[in-house]
């Protein structure tokens, strides 16, 4: 009697081991999995609001009516920055040609919406492939090639009408002296009532906030260097996405650090912050589609979010569908 009851005590305890091991992982994988649903109202209703919006409207002719009603769309979202995608720094070290209509359309804009802030989208590969099949790593650290961006600068708002840039250049290492020498030199050419806005890569994990052990990478800055390209700047605009996470709590936990370090991190610095949140559809191992999405992004903005946030940003305009406005006006209590 004795040997069965001991017997049957040695099968109820392993089973509840094996039930354990099957139900805890459950658990863990429904709360990566099933983060908060709800919609979100953010803590602040006067946040700054910037879109980031395609090459057309710079590169292709439009008919007045047209330009019309992206102003008005703007103005009903009450979008306060547009970086309009203007060119980017080709394989040879020029500018994309896809600037002909550029001129036209901020002038019919400004028409149209006078309010609006409208910034020269640039975008720059610091590292690049030619044609030679040598690599560059590190394009920035030629004196000629910053300069040719501060002139571009330069001529986005002198000859076609920008308020100023928005320099989107990719990727940059933390610490990378070359960076901030460029931003110096589009400075020293921009004209002095001309705006400076400037896009920064993610802020390195210094605690754990992932489930998953996160990688350190050489692109994710420090919050002192975050700190130094701010000082430089009239505006950043933080990209809280291309996490490559692929669970939507550890997304969410990850904005919410990114929040409010971002904003530990510029807390004496005068330049508008703002944070980049994603709508795009495209999956690409950084960007996973099933966790970088809106609704996850403003979770884990309200999480981190404090008085030092300015504004929010979302990428990529043209692919943000009316659902999705409408949990962005929702969050803002519009």
């Amino acid at each position: 009697m004795p040997f069965r009851l001991t017997a049957s005590r040695q099968l109820i305890r392993i089973s509840s081991l094996c039930l354990a091991a099957i139900v805890a992982p459950l658990i863990v994988l429904a709360y990566l999995f099933t983060p908060p649903v709800a919609e979100v109202k953010l803590p602040r209703t006067d946040l700054r609001l910037g879109v980031w919006i395609g090459v057309t409207w710079s590169m292709d002719e439009h008919a007045p009516d047209d330009i019309r009603d992206l102003a008005n769309e703007l103005l009903a979202r009450n979008v306060k920055d547009v970086y309009v995608y203007v060119s980017y720094l080709t394989a040879d070290d020029s500018f994309n040609l896809t600037y002909g209509q550029a001129k036209a359309f901020v002038k019919e804009i400004k028409r149209q919406a006078p309010g609006l802030r409208l910034l020269a989208w640039i975008g720059v590969p610091v590292s690049i492939k030619r044609a030679d099949g040598t690599t560059n790593a590190d394009r920035l650290a030629s004196a000629r090639i910053r300069e040719g961006i501060a002139l571009f600068s330069r001529f986005a708002v002198e000859e076609l009408g920008f308020d100023g840039v928005h320099l989107n250049a990719e990727m940059i290492a933390d610490g990378d002296p070359a960076y901030l020498q460029t931003l110096e030199q589009i400075r020293g050419e921009l004209p002095p009532e001309a705006f400076l806005s400037v896009t920064a890569h993610p802020l390195r994990l210094v605690k754990p906030v992932t489930a998953l052990p996160y990688p350190v990478l050489a692109h994710h800055w420090a919050q002192d260097y975050l700190k130094q390209v701010a000082q430089m700047s009239d505006q950043i605009v933080l990209m809280a996405y291309d996490s490559g996470l692929p669970f939507p709590r550890d997304y969410l936990n990850w904005v919410a650090y990114q929040t409010a370090a971002s904003q530990e991190a510029l807390q004496d610095v005068d330049a508008e912050l703002l944070v980049g949140l994603p709508t795009s559809e495209e999956w690409t191992p950084s960007h996973q589609t099933g966790a970088e999405t809106i609704r996850i992004a403003l979770n884990g903005l309200r999480a981190g979010i404090s008085d030092r946030l300015d504004g929010i940003g979302i990428y990529p305009f043209w692919e943000t569908d009316a659902k999705e406005w409408q949990l962005i006006d929702t969050s803002l209590g519009r």
